[in-house]
């Protein structure tokens, strides 16, 4: 980062220097109600490019015979250890009914099986199947073609930038 404060000015050190000065800056409110609008904050923002992505995610899923709800699943099974339904609950925020039907649906095309557990025969964890593991690689490929459609014109050092901004919002939550 010295280097590129002291060589010629590189396209992305607007980037670095922003989330530098975010860093250090003390905690002040970036909002005042008087001048507020909505519509331009970060969370309207943020929900907006939320629902482009589901929206385009979507179209790229049509051909799999899935929804964004079922992908994600499947994602969460395969990326993220998620293995109880209770856990999906947690991730996708969706109550149990609607979870549970979620999962019927995935279990009834052979994408993911109920597994009971040998101590407690009460609990089910959830696993892709062969199948669910093959269609997980091609949910893969429309996560990677969506996200390279809606960054367009994006530098890699942009987009890192935007992961690492927007986690940083995450660890605020926490």
């Amino acid at each position: 980062m010295h280097r590129a404060l002291t060589s010629a000015p590189r396209k992305d050190t607007f980037a670095f220097a922003m989330v530098a000065e975010a860093t250090n800056r003390k905690a002040q409110p970036l909002y005042d109600a008087r001048s507020f609008r909505s519509r331009d904050a970060v969370g309207a923002r943020v929900a907006l490019a939320r629902k482009a992505l589901a929206d385009e995610f979507g179209r790229e899923l049509e051909p799999l015979g899935l929804n964004v709800q079922q992908a994600l699943v499947l994602v969460l099974l395969a990326d993220e250890g998620v293995g109880t339904a209770a856990e999906m609950c947690r991730e996708l925020s969706h109550d149990a009914g609607a979870m549970t039907r979620l999962i019927d649906k995935l279990e009834a095309t052979g994408l993911v099986r109920r597994v009971r557990q040998p101590r407690d025969r009460r609990a089910t964890r959830l696993e892709l199947t062969k199948e669910g593991r093959a269609v997980h690689a091609q949910v893969t490929r429309a996560q990677v073609a969506v996200l390279n459609k809606m960054l367009r014109g994006f530098s890699r050092t942009e987009a890192r930038t935007l992961e690492h901004l927007l986690q940083r919002i995450l660890d605020n939550a926490e």
